[in-house]
């Protein structure tokens, strides 16, 4: 059955860093980096994993369309009553978006307990993310479900189709989602920039000298080539390692000429 993670973006995970990153691995990345003999080989590793560990950290962190997706996908499955699929998302849900729909849930439990403090009224049953136990209960898998569409559903509405040939377009309910709105642009992401600033350090650490602040694609140097080999042990060679280094050094700026005010 698919899963909705790995995602497409198969980035490291933290626990694979020092596998993948070993000392073997180390020292053909200090070779690309042409590293000069004295440069410290240990500290430099350390760095690099660390690097990796950050890169890790922060490729897991998902988008707002991702959280979007995400509950809408398991929406679907409980509205369809898809147990297995409902128990599977649940199991893979975001972190986040766990947390958001738990914090729905309790907020529905306490408008639940104020109306029947008010009323005098028999308590409803409780709304909550079910278990994968209750998911497989054949008694209780209905109602577990019926819970999930609560919690990702929001209201909804009618949306206009096509246009009929007599004229008129088709009306569609479709339900609102308990979610972020999907963006059409989402912002790039940071990570890898992050990353190679990370590699900078490294580099800096090692060697008591910064890298080469700029690079070009017709004459990649050391740094470059080192920040490329590693963005794809960390798996992303869909990121230009040269195009990252001059961004960043872009941002930072023209130098200032300190002498003029020393």
């Amino acid at each position: 059955m698919a899963r909705q993670r790995p995602k497409l973006r198969r980035a490291i995970s933290a626990d694979q860093v020092a596998s993948i990153f070993d000392e073997v691995c180390i020292r053909r990345v200090a070779q690309i980096a042409k590293l000069p003999a004295q440069a410290d080989i240990g500290r430099f590793g350390e760095s690099i994993r660390e690097a990796a560990r950050i890169y890790a950290r922060d490729a897991e962190s998902p988008t707002v369309n991702d959280l979007h997706d995400a509950i809408a996908a398991l929406h679907r499955a409980a509205e369809r009553r898809l147990y297995k699929k409902v128990s599977v998302l649940l199991a893979d849900l975001y972190p986040a978006a766990r947390d958001l729909l738990s914090k729905r849930a309790a907020k529905l439990q306490r408008r639940n307990l104020a109306r029947v403090s008010q009323r005098r009224a028999r308590p409803s049953p409780r709304i909550m993310l079910p278990t994968p136990e209750t998911l497989s209960d054949l008694q209780a898998r209905d109602a577990a479900c019926a819970n999930v569409v609560s919690l990702c559903a929001l209201g909804g509405g009618f949306v206009e189709g096509r246009k009929r040939p007599s004229g008129n377009r088709s009306r569609t309910w479709r339900t609102g989602l308990y979610a972020p709105a999907r963006r059409s642009h989402v912002p790039k992401r940071s990570e890898e920039r992050t990353f190679v600033i990370w590699l900078q350090v490294a580099w800096l650490e090692s060697t008591g000298t910064a890298p080469a602040k700029t690079a070009h694609h017709e004459d990649v140097g050391p740094f470059a080539r080192m920040a490329r080999e590693c963005l794809r042990l960390v798996g992303a060679p869909h990121a230009d390692a040269v195009e990252i280094i001059n961004q960043l050094n872009r941002s930072r700026g023209p130098a200032k000429d300190r002498s003029a005010t020393d």
